[in-house]
């Protein structure tokens, strides 16, 4: 079995290696990830400039690893087609600190990687950890738990292009009540814009409202806050063959499906 891991927290991270210590016990292990922490990048590739790859020994000899001066989505992307000479089995991307859900996983950098891998087929989890510094996060318990989590999913084949968000809450020994499997929902988001007023002109910055959390939480942060690890299935667009006939039939009734151009 082999992994990749990615982070869109750098590859310095505390969590990456607490990912790789894990890992390491399952199978061959390599790391790529972006050269500086970009969270919120959102599914976001580098067009308009070469990429430049360093390989350090972030983890010892043993584990390979590379930094790269992209986005999380880059560091999957050029992993699998150009640094990694072997199949890639499985992708760990994380840890996100803090509660991604609804609308803003689609902001997330850890989410977009993750989602990527099912576009190479390959098994693909996004982790994030409750919290709001990465000094906040027991990374022992998070290790234990994550530990029990991988064995259930390598023992398990999974549905093409389907990745998984799991959420963990802040975690000690003792408050994990265990494991809920959790939907998707749209319509919830924590971030919203702000407007700074000035004498000339008005400003708009992106904020979390920590005051409506309490009323728009989502069944991921409700469950997570209850000390509930979260699991989600999360779909790529690809996925969605089953609207292929809908639209079709919608198309043929205007009779401009399949219809021959002058």
């Amino acid at each position: 079995m082999r992994f990749l891991i990615t982070s869109s927290s750098g590859i310095f991270s505390p969590a990456v290696g607490s990912i790789v210590e894990v890992l390491n016990h399952f199978g061959e292990v390599f790391v790529v990830c972006p050269h500086k922490e970009n969270s919120l990048a959102g599914y976001t590739v580098t067009l308009h400039k070469p990429l430049k790859v360093t390989e350090l020994t972030a983890f010892g000899a043993e584990i390979k690893s590379w930094v790269v001066n992209g986005t999380s989505v880059d560091c999957v992307k050029i992993g699998i087609e150009k640094l990694i000479k072997k199949k890639i089995d499985f992708i760990v991307s994380g840890i996100h600190i803090g509660s991604p859900s609804g609308r803003d996983l689609a902001y997330c950098g850890d989410i977009a990687a993750a989602m990527e891998g099912t576009f190479f087929q390959i098994p693909s989890l996004a982790l994030s950890i409750d919290g709001i510094e990465e000094n906040e996060v027991n990374f022992s318990s998070f290790k234990k738990y994550f530990n029990e989590l991988i064995e259930v999913f390598l023992a398990h084949k999974y549905p093409k292009g389907v990745c998984f968000h799991i959420q963990f809450p802040t975690l000690t020994e003792k408050n994990c009540q265990g494991v809920k499997v959790v939907d998707f929902e749209f319509t919830s988001s924590r971030y919203k814009y702000v407007t700074i007023h000035d004498d000339h002109q008005d400003f708009y910055v992106l904020q979390q409202k920590v005051s409506e959390r309490k009323d728009k939480e989502t069944r991921e942060n409700n469950s997570t806050r209850a000390s509930y690890i979260t699991v989600t299935p999360l779909e790529n667009l690809i996925s969605q063959r089953k609207h292929i006939r809908q639209l079709e039939r919608w198309f043929k009734d205007k009779k401009i499906i399949e219809k021959e151009l002058p």
